[in-house]
């Protein structure tokens, strides 16, 4: 799968891309942004995408138009083979600084959270001079991931941000965030993508030879990043466990149980146990629409109605499965949070899809 530094073309985010390139054109460029939107939607390609146009010399500072004024960007493509492009791809560039959970050596994993630490590095960064005279850039990725400190260090940045300086927040929940931060921050919102779009981004992320399956696109629910993620053979094995748990209901097999949630919570298993909670989301708001617009779960899936039908009269009614969806939400960001312990929690979050009320 491309990495979203990687990845200079644009399918899809038509509106996205001119109200950024109007911004980004005009006399008082926005200094920190919110990009919002469902997971693997295209938000942190996007952010790249505004950072390389900036970093390239496009934007307000490209010079006047034939007729004396700063002609607005009809897009933020820009030349493939511009050095800054290489260094952007090559994470090298020294104007542009990339915020993510950084990697716990000691637990082989991801830590659970963004740290003060690495917020207060933002503020160092940004009050240097730009070494090619232009925008110093932060890219969080992503916002809703920071600890309290750490939110609280990065609402001191955007009280007062540095001349020539921005920062691209990239937020799948941006409700998670302080309302000041938001209050702060120019809000780009992007929707899920066309089946046909979703087809054409993920097929730019495969390899020679590989297809994506139609069961990819329809659980991809518009993100391009899902659908390439159902690609890989571990995913979707992921997931087909997922509904031969729950369609076998109050008869489930403890075992069986305990031995998924062990391979999601084992060291070294933060991929897979990431994918899950994306795919565990999506698939119970998936057969909560689709139950309540239609009357019958969906059926698009080996065993996926029988695992619905389960789920449901487990939790009662579609209204207490809404619940149910609401209550693992916190559930998982709980325990990304306190760094709790992630075997638990996928037992804590199924268990009430598997018993009767």
């Amino acid at each position: 799968m491309r990495a979203p530094r990687e990845t200079l073309s644009l399918i899809g985010h038509a509106e996205a891309e001119r109200l950024a390139g109007e911004a980004l054109s005009g006399d008082r460029v926005p200094q920190a942004w919110l990009l919002t939107g469902p997971p693997g939607v295209g938000k942190a390609t996007f952010a790249y995408r505004m950072a390389r146009f900036l970093l390239t010399g496009a934007g307000s500072d490209a010079g006047p138009s034939l007729f004396g004024d700063a002609a607005p960007a009809t897009g933020l493509g820009v030349d493939p083979d511009h050095p800054a492009v290489r260094q952007i791809v090559a994470g090298s560039h020294p104007d542009l600084l990339v915020i993510e959970r950084a990697m716990d050596e000691k637990k082989d994993k991801l830590k659970a959270a963004i740290s003060v630490d690495q917020v207060r590095e933002i503020g160092q960064f940004l009050h240097l001079t730009a070494s090619q005279g232009g925008w110093r850039i932060v890219i969080v990725d992503t916002a809703d991931e920071m600890n309290t400190n750490a939110a609280n260090a990065l609402l001191k940045v955007l009280e007062e941000p540095p001349k020539r300086s921005m920062l691209l927040l990239v937020s799948n929940t941006p409700g998670r965030l302080l309302p000041t931060i938001r209050s702060r921050c120019r809000l780009l919102r992007f929707s899920p993508l066309a089946d046909t779009e979703v087809r054409a981004v993920a097929a730019e992320g495969l390899g020679a030879g590989e297809t994506l399956d139609p069961i990819a696109i329809l659980l991809a629910d518009g993100a391009p990043g899902r659908a390439l993620a159902l690609a890989e053979p571990e995913t979707r094995a992921v997931l087909t466990d997922l509904l031969a748990l729950l369609k076998q209901g109050a008869r489930l097999d403890p075992l069986a149980l305990h031995a998924f949630a062990d391979k999601l919570g084992r060291a070294g298993a933060d991929a897979l146990y990431r994918s899950f909670l994306d795919l565990f989301d999506a698939w119970l708001m998936r057969i909560i629409r689709h139950t309540a617009r239609t009357g019958s779960p969906p059926n698009d899936l080996p065993g996926e109605a029988d695992a619905a039908q389960a789920a449901i009269a487990a939790a009662g009614s579609l209204d207490r499965l809404i619940e149910v969806w609401e209550k693992n939400g916190q559930l998982f960001r709980q325990t990304d949070g306190l760094n709790l312990d992630r075997k638990q929690a996928v037992l804590s979050a199924l268990l009430p899809l598997t018993l009767r009320p």
